[in-house]
């Protein structure tokens, strides 16, 4: 039989220890005991990961194997290690059955006699409550050695080095006295010298000093870490933070997008004060925690005397970093000039080795350019209507067509399950052999997938036109709503006007692309409509508009 093996430890020790080893030489041993047929493409680890989740590398791999129909058995060595959850137990165990595929517990085996399946709800439940008892034992354990003295956490800060524990030697910091020279030159900096964080990037960043990672340049975080902790005075606190899920997590970051990752301090009573070897006096690092202030008061992210119509809105085209307002002062030869910037140009924030090439533009000009574009647009709101309609109209034009690829599609997956049905057929009758008939299925089944994904393409852009068509007697209302403010809306009006429909606005050296965001009310007018949740409508093209002088001439609005 052709045999996979898989095999799970939770943490770096486990692994360091070699218990994922111990739980192969195991699993090799019944499988050279029944002279069964092993590929190394079948041996599947998790090494650090935790049984009471599913998205793990090695599941993964092994169930992708399950369902092509390249493994006949599984090897595991009990249900623990596939899963600490019983629940998840029962789906990958039901899994696996739909697809074939047997299941071998080497220490529990369990087969489909009631008691077999009672006894793996308890050891399910079990092996829960264990995870359960050990995270809170850990988390005690932890709380216990801080309070007496001990400093958790492998990663020293910059400037100390963690000696491991070793026999009745807790572990603890020790001073790098290299990293700890540098400490106390950028602290002479911070505090006799009245340097910003940016002024010490600069000196950083010119000198023969580099970072722990040896990739340059300094990143400011990291300088403001060290002159603001307090580990580096001589304490360093224990319980000071709780983990939370975050309230916006960021797209695109996989399954591990809201775990608790996100720090949020703890009540100050509940630190836990550790001694550590003091790079710096207290003295010196009050005073330094005051110019930090004193800084951060002084700062231009503070800066309120001048207002920016788009501020928050503007994107450079070239490096895709965020645009900020500056005003020059007014001078004996010139008046106050304001301009947007990118951030790109300054490569010591943003740690790029070159500086943005594009120009600076005026604020005067993107702000009229922009306005008038949005304000023109929300007063004439039959080219929206318009649009809509010519939307309507192509939809139906294409309503054939969509059902004529749909029935298509269709014929093409019933086409695919037929002959999938005749394999299995001729595998029964002993006309084809099993790695034919794996290989022919597995084609089939990346047909099936490349059906399926156009299947819902085509749902989802037929589901959009659905909702536009629903939507589109809300627009008239919405320019309404707004136009009444157009012309004497103050500049904070003006700012929340465009907050509101836009959503960025990208500046080219020749081009200014406006990507619009309609909100719209969540019922009819009327109130007997459909409801629609938290409704929008956004632009799937881009307007373009011109700045007035060295760009192109205004275009003509385009499709929203």
């Amino acid at each position: 039989m052709r045999i996979a093996l898989y095999a799970r430890v939770s943490t770096e020790r486990q692994e360091r220890q070699q218990t994922i080893d111990s739980q192969f030489t195991t699993l090799r041993a019944w499988v050279a005991a029944g002279d069964h047929h092993l590929a190394e493409a079948h041996i599947f680890r998790d090494e650090g990961y935790s049984g009471a989740r599913l998205d793990r590398p090695g599941l993964d791999g092994l169930r992708d194997a399950v369902r092509d129909g390249a493994v006949e058995h599984i090897v595991v060595l009990s249900p623990d290690r596939l899963a600490r959850r019983y629940a998840y137990q029962v789906l990958l165990l039901e899994e696996f059955r739909r697809a074939g595929c047997q299941v071998t517990f080497l220490q529990h085996p369990i087969s489909d006699d009631p008691n077999d399946q009672l006894l793996l709800q308890i050891q399910g439940a079990i092996a829960e409550y264990e995870r359960a008892v050990l995270g809170e034992r850990f988390r005690r354990g932890k709380l216990q050695k801080a309070r007496d003295g001990h400093y958790l956490g492998g990663r020293a800060p910059y400037g100390y080095r963690y000696v491991p524990r070793h026999e009745a030697v807790p572990g603890h910091l020790v001073i790098d006295d290299a990293e700890a020279e540098l400490v106390r030159l950028l602290y002479g900096w911070l505090v006799d010298e009245q340097m910003t964080i940016r002024q010490i990037l600069k000196q950083l960043n010119h000198g023969p000093h580099y970072p722990r990672s040896g990739r340059h340049p300094w990143s400011p975080t990291v300088v403001h870490h060290i002159l603001a902790d307090p580990v580096y005075a001589g304490i360093a606190y224990a319980n000071r933070y709780n983990f939370v899920p975050p309230k916006k997590p960021r797209r695109n970051r996989g399954p591990h997008s809201h775990e608790a990752s996100c720090r949020q301090l703890k009540p100050r009573e509940q630190w836990i004060a550790i001694s550590v070897p003091a790079l710096v006096d207290p003295d010196l690092w009050d005073r330094a925690k005051a110019q930090l202030a004193r800084n951060a008061s002084l700062s231009f992210r503070n800066n309120s005397k001048y207002s920016y119509l788009l501020r928050c809105l503007l994107t450079c085209k070239i490096c895709g970093l965020a645009m900020f307002g500056r005003t020059y002062p007014a001078r004996a030869d010139q008046p106050e000039r304001r301009y947007y910037q990118c951030h790109g140009k300054d490569c010591i924030m943003t740690a790029r080795p070159t500086a943005c090439p594009s120009r600076n533009v005026k604020a005067e000009e993107i702000e009229t350019a922009v306005w008038d574009h949005v304000a023109g647009l929300l007063s004439n709101p039959d080219r929206l209507v318009a649009q809509f309609e010519h939307l309507a109209a192509t939809a139906e034009a294409g309503t054939t067509r969509d059902r004529a690829a749909d029935q298509q599609l269709r014929t093409r997956l019933d086409r695919i399950a037929r002959a999938d049905k005749r394999l299995l057929d001729a595998y029964e009758a002993d006309a084809i052999n099993l790695a034919e008939l794996s290989q022919r299925r597995h084609h089939l089944a990346e047909q099936r997938r490349g059906l399926e994904r156009q299947q819902q393409e085509r749902d989802r852009l037929r589901q959009q036109r659905v909702q536009a068509e629903v939507v589109r007697t809300n627009l008239t209302a919405f320019c309404s709503r707004i136009s009444t403010r157009l012309d004497e809306a103050t500049l904070f009006e003006k700012q929340a006007i465009l907050q509101l429909v836009i959503e960025r606005i990208i500046v080219g050296e020749d081009s200014l692309e406006i990507r619009h965001v309609i909100p719209l009310s969540a019922n009819q007018p009327g109130g007997d409509g459909p409801h629609i949740a938290d409704a929008q409508l956004r632009s799937d093209r881009v307007h373009d508009a011109a700045l007035p002088g060295r760009l192109a001439q205004h275009l003509a609005d385009r499709l929203l």
